[in-house]
């Protein structure tokens, strides 16, 4: 073979040879610097692993297994503290024995109203809201939660009276889960709700009471979910008509109830219009007697229309929620079948 071709065929072999491991000594470089990077992402993960709480030491263990018991401890002084609003269901009241409850309430109830002299106005009967079951009984599942209902309606309409409410003009209770109009089930599988709308004729002082009361009450947990407020008196205060009674101010007050006569009496009787002794007689007769008084009291004398809806609340205990998850599962299985 010729030198020179055998020169230029080494030449070429070499050339491609020293090509190739270039080629192959860049590719092999880059992947190493990736896996060198990579390597030392880990290691500092790792590091930052060990330095973080909990990783798998003695101190840590100790520190986290310190916070797990905190937090227990204070889960079940919430809970006794909620339980303290709620009694337990009563699980052994027939339906019957429950009608019969009712109906004893009941009467209990207009007693307790005719002697602190709130009116009860309905036109039908009044049945603390359990109407449905005067004459027919509740299905037995539902008992145990209407028999506490019951007994936080019966507690609330209590304190209306002790309150002072006049009159109370509408009163329905909303149909719990499984009663004929009632939701499928409630809100939330921890906080049970059970609301009830009334209406009532108070003053200022009795409303204000009222709401105080059922914030701040220790055996029932009452949120009042809407207030509405109608005052009687629509105009304001009565103003001084022409007259020889010009400018004048007079109170005029029922010395037994202690009643103070509204603008819309004294108009009536003829004050701003009428001689003063025209007026006083009016007054005599409907059973009012002038008071002297410096100063007359332009807000706050009228009568209020006010309507609440206020959520009886219930929150369930950790023996309540295991005996409620094993049929809540059941029922996610049946549906999954269909």
């Amino acid at each position: 073979m010729n030198s020179k071709v055998w020169l230029t065929v080494f030449g070429i072999v070499a050339a491609l040879a020293l090509g190739g491991g270039g080629f192959y000594a860049v590719t092999s470089h880059g992947k190493y610097r990736e896996a060198m990077d990579s390597w030392g992402t880990k290691v500092s993960s790792i590091e930052s692993l060990e330095r973080r709480v909990p990783y798998p030491s003695k101190k840590n263990s100790e520190a986290l297994a310190a916070k797990v018991e905190s937090y227990r401890g204070a889960v079940e002084a919430l809970e006794g503290t909620l339980k303290s609003f709620s009694r337990e269901l009563n699980l052994t009241m027939q339906n019957t024995e429950f009608q019969q409850l009712v109906r004893r309430r009941v009467e209990e109830f207009r007693g307790v109203a005719s002697q602190g002299g709130m009116e009860i106005d309905s036109t039908n009967e009044f049945q603390l809201g359990f109407d449905i079951y005067a004459n027919t009984v509740p299905a037995p599942n539902l008992v145990p939660v209407l028999d506490y209902e019951l007994e936080a309606i019966d507690h609330l309409l209590r304190k209306l009276v002790a309150c002072g409410v006049e009159r109370l003009s509408e009163f329905q209770r909303d149909a719990i889960p499984g009663e004929p109009g009632g939701p499928t089930a409630q809100d939330s599988g921890v906080v049970h709700k059970y609301p009830v709308r009334f209406r009532i004729r108070s003053s200022h002082d009795t409303l204000q009471k009222l709401v105080n009361e059922l914030a701040n009450d220790r055996q029932f947990f009452y949120i009042v979910r809407v207030l509405k407020v109608r005052n009687e008196s629509q105009e304001g205060a009565l103003k001084a008509a022409a007259g020889p009674n010009q400018g004048s101010f007079v109170k005029y007050e029922n010395p037994e109830t202690k009643e103070v006569a509204s603008p819309g009496m004294l108009a009536e009787w003829g004050h701003g219009t009428a001689p003063d002794s025209e007026v006083a007689a009016k007054a005599r007769e409907a059973g009012f007697i002038k008071a002297d008084q410096d100063a007359r009291v332009l807000m706050g004398l009228e009568k209020l229309d006010a309507f609440l809806v206020v959520d009886i609340t219930r929150f369930l205990g950790a023996d309540e929620l295991r005996k409620e998850e094993p049929q809540a599962e059941t029922e996610t299985k049946k549906k999954g079948r269909r």
